[in-house]
């Protein structure tokens, strides 16, 4: 008797699990069924681009899959796009924040703007001008080649590794260029602040722009509206003047 008695209550606790174990598939399944994405932190890409990106998942149906979709696998995120956070604000509201990836530059590329990181990877192509992104020339490459997502196929990529350390200074400067020019061959840096030309040349990025956004408030005292050439390419900290020379005058002036 005690032996049927233990069995049965051995299958009721089985039959109870089983139940468990189904109400609670059912309340994943149909309780969790995503109704809304609420999107927060991207700039570059809008919030339906990222919204379809992440609706490409048939299972994407279910905030309980995202939610553990994008906090332990990750999943494949678009190419301008470093992170995707998901969490969920009810079991039918999912709130996704993007950090997107730094944009080192932008280029021009079939009639619109080709933005690139820093390992110099194609990551958007856009007709929107991003605000405090520059316009890099001197990159040569076959446009036929560019591929999103992969290297712009330029003839050297360690250009890229020069235009990252150039980009890393002028943060730390505060200092936003409208242009910059730096060929594939090793040569000079040039930036350009509207009308002022910076020779920066070739080494030496981290001191020759902390000069830089003293200079420019300076020229706008001394040489107001004025374009013409900042010449940093020979400085070093032992330098005891830095030349600045005005499109519209022959000399040229100290200003510092």
């Amino acid at each position: 008797m005690k032996r049927k008695k233990r069995k049965k209550n051995i299958g009721k606790m089985i039959l109870i699990l089983i139940l468990t174990v189904a109400v609670l598939v059912v309340i994943c399944i149909f309780g969790f069924r995503t109704r809304k994405i609420q999107v927060s932190g991207n700039v570059y890409y809008g919030e339906g681009t990222i919204t379809n990106w992440i609706e490409k998942d048939p299972l994407s149906v279910n905030s309980l899959y995202l939610l553990g979709k994008y906090t332990f696998d990750k999943g494949e995120l678009p190419s301008g796009v470093e992170s995707l956070k998901v969490s969920l604000k009810n079991p039918w509201t999912v709130a996704v924040t993007v950090v997107e990836k730094r944009m080192l530059g932008y280029v021009d590329y079939d009639e619109a703007m080709l933005y690139f990181d820093e390992q110099g990877i194609a990551t958007l192509r856009s007709a929107k001008q991003i605000e405090g992104v520059p316009y890099i020339e001197g990159l040569s490459f076959d446009t036929a080649e560019v591929e999103i997502g992969k290297v712009l196929p330029v003839e050297d990529d360690a250009i890229f590794e020069k235009l990252a350390e150039t980009s890393r200074y002028l943060r730390k400067n505060a200092l936003s260029p409208e242009r910059i020019v730096c060929n594939t061959d090793g040569s000079d840096v040039v930036l350009y602040f509207g009308a002022v030309e910076v020779l920066l040349g070739n080494e030496k990025y981290e001191e020759r722009l902390a000069q830089v956004g003293p200079i420019l408030e300076e020229l706008k005292k001394k040489y107001p509206d004025t374009a013409g050439t900042l010449h940093l390419e020979n400085f070093d900290s032992s330098s005891a003047s830095i030349r600045f020379t005005p499109q519209t005058a022959e000399q040229t002036a100290d200003v510092q």
